[in-house]
């Protein structure tokens, strides 16, 4: 999976060459690890083991956040969590999913330290004489188990030159992996409508069978995984490339899953079906259009950091190196957008020549265009630096609803490449089950928020659940010469609400007018969540630090009132930020309508 079939040394020293300032980071990341220092799910730096000479065993059963430790000798069926307040079972799972050991490897690649390798060694020993088969905190799930396997196989390609690993050290981990794999098989998530997780599951299945052809069950282990890989991509991928499951971190965390196998099976001489190869294509295309003009991506839905590989480190919401991993592997230069440099996430998995394959293709001369995924119902306005996603869209299918949020006709926007209003995101699950409730609330998102009234019923006893009442009833974006509109239309609970977006292209002034009805009276709030950096003075928009005009924001006749917010840029994090209201009166029939002006400086 590594290098792309280049030798590792040359792997090594074409990465100095092309990012020496990068080097001495990557070393400082793998120095850290070997420290037993972790940052996870906004924990800040921890230090998971004690003090002293030699390897010293890291406490893998814990949620170093809050202390809470689960027994190591219980069976995995009888775990519980999400019971205690405070406690997130996440976090042990995040450890034991192995994200951190490519660092190691390249470490050991650029510098020959051995100690890298006697650390990669040591960490995976401990884990498996801590964690027996089948007991304990991270048996628990499925997922987790076939992450886990991946990235202790992926890993491993950097220290298994001839005679780098022992021969009982490679016994034991082979039998462990091929545990992993029977217990993968065995405990398949696929009860009620499938998702991600089981999306994980076969992939780990694949990786298994493809990297050791010497299991008696791998060759069936590998024809299992790809007719299920086959038939997921069509069932949990819409037509139109977004992951079912309607969350912007969820489709990314899937692609890379489907992307993996999809360059593993290349690599193994492996012919997937070609309308695998379709959907995973319209899956990079969503990425495409949806990425933002400074590289993130906007926080529709649940966004809990996931990933399946990682070569690199990079803010949670970054999503440039899809396009580079795009550009690469499909030699389109539709992908290469301009301002976004080469990425190395593409190095580590093709080599020295993605970074040539890559100058080869020609830079787009301009960002996309506006672009509507009506079945996830993500409908992107966008003309050349000024961008603007709406959601409008179902809570999922077959009753899937787990990963969405109350955001119906919520927006994020960008202005002058820089994010102005931005959606709230997720900040934890099962710890804090209030808090799990706010995030996902209407209110807490840029929409109309009814007093007491969700747009879908949110539960604080069940954080994966979601109720399914809103009815799209329009969803349309057109586009001329000298405006991109959006126009879309929900209703709940008897509630109907109608927003207009438009984009007055050579102005870049935005208009957006809510109108909405119903049979009695109500009592309203239209929300917009400010980024972090921003503030509102009168009808100004300021940068926090410098207080410099980026827009003005109006609504004829009224004013609009300012509060706190937290915001949670990724998992376990949150920052306080600013939020803009206006209350509402809607006198029933024939209804009200509020127009919003928001304008570049």
């Amino acid at each position: 999976m590594v290098g792309g079939g280049h030798s590792l040394d040359g792997v090594a020293a074409a990465y100095r060459q092309r990012f020496p300032e990068a080097v001495q980071a990557k070393i400082r990341e793998a120095d850290l690890i070997c420290e037993h220092v972790f940052d996870l799910l906004g924990s800040g730096p921890h230090r998971l083991s004690a003090s002293g000479a030699g390897y010293q065993p890291i406490d893998w059963h814990s949620d170093f956040k809050s202390g809470y430790r689960w027994h190591p000798r219980q069976f995995h069926r009888n775990i519980r969590y999400g019971h205690i307040e405070g406690v997130d079972v996440k976090v042990p799972w995040e450890l034991s999913r192995f994200g951190h050991l490519n660092a190691l490897g390249q470490a050991y690649l650029l510098t020959h330290d051995h100690k890298y390798l006697t650390e990669f060694m040591d960490q995976v020993t401990d884990w498996i004489d801590s964690n027996p088969v089948g007991f304990g905190v991270n048996w628990k799930c499925t997922m987790d188990v076939a992450i886990r396997a991946v990235n202790w196989l992926v890993a491993s390609e950097f220290f298994c030159q001839e005679g780098t690993l022992p021969a009982d050290f490679r016994r034991k981990f082979y039998a462990n992996v091929h545990e992993h794999g029977r217990f993968i098989r065995n405990h398949l998530e696929r009860s009620g409508a499938t998702g991600n997780h089981y999306i994980a599951d076969i992939a780990g299945l694949f990786f298994i069978a493809t990297y050791c052809p010497f299991f008696r069950e791998a060759e069936t282990w590998r024809d299992f995984a790809i007719g299920e890989l086959t038939k997921e991509i069509r069932k949990q991928i819409y037509e139109d490339g977004c992951d079912f499951e309607g969350s912007t971190a969820y489709h990314r965390l899937v692609l890379e899953m489907f992307f993996y196998c999809k360059v593993l099976a290349d690599r193994a001489g492996i012919v997937l079906p070609e309308a695998y190869n379709h959907r995973l294509r319209k899956m990079f295309e969503v990425s495409l259009y949806c990425i933002k003009p400074n590289g993130t991506i906007p926080q529709i839905g649940d966004n809990d950091n996931g990933r399946f590989l990682v070569f690199t480190k990079r803010p949670n919401l970054e999503h440039k190196y899809i396009l580079t991993l795009a550009s690469v592997y499909y030699k389109d230069s539709s992908f290469k957008l301009p301002g976004f440099a080469f990425d190395e996430e593409a190095f580590w998995l093709f080599g020295p020549t993605a970074k040539r394959v890559y100058d080869k293709l020609q830079t787009r001369t301009s960002l996309p265009g506006p672009k509507s995924f009506p079945q996830a119902g993500w409908f992107v306005i966008r003309h050349n630096n000024d961008y603007c996603l709406i959601s409008c869209g179902g809570n999922g299918q077959n009753g899937n609803s787990g990963h969405t949020h109350n955001d119906k006709l919520s927006f994020e926007l960008v202005l002058d490449g820089r994010d102005v209003i931005v959606d709230p995101g997720t900040y934890v699950y099962t710890p804090y089950p209030n808090e799990r409730s706010r995030f996902r609330s209407t209110s807490y998102h840029n929409t109309i928020a009814v007093d007491g009234c969700e747009q879908n019923e949110v539960s604080d006893n069940d954080v994966f659940k979601l109720g399914d009442r809103v009815r799209v009833k329009k969803a349309i974006l057109e586009e001329d010469q000298g405006q991109a509109r959006f126009e879309g239309e929900i209703e709940y609970a008897g509630i109907r609400h109608r927003r207009t977006v438009t984009l007055s292209k050579q102005l870049g002034h935005w208009q957006i007018e809510d109108v909405i009805t119903c049979s009695r009276p109500l009592k309203a709030k239209l929300l917009f969540h400010l980024a972090t950096g921003f503030i509102r003075d009168r009808k100004d928009i300021l940068a926090r630090e410098t207080k410099d005009k980026v827009a003005s924001i109006e609504i004829p006749g009224q004013s609009l009132e300012r509060g706190d917010y937290d915001y949670s840029p990724s998992y376990g994090v949150k920052v306080p930020a600013e939020y803009l209201a206006l209350d509402v009166a809607v006198p029933g029939e024939p209804g009200k309508t509020v127009s919003t002006f928001i304008c570049r400086k």
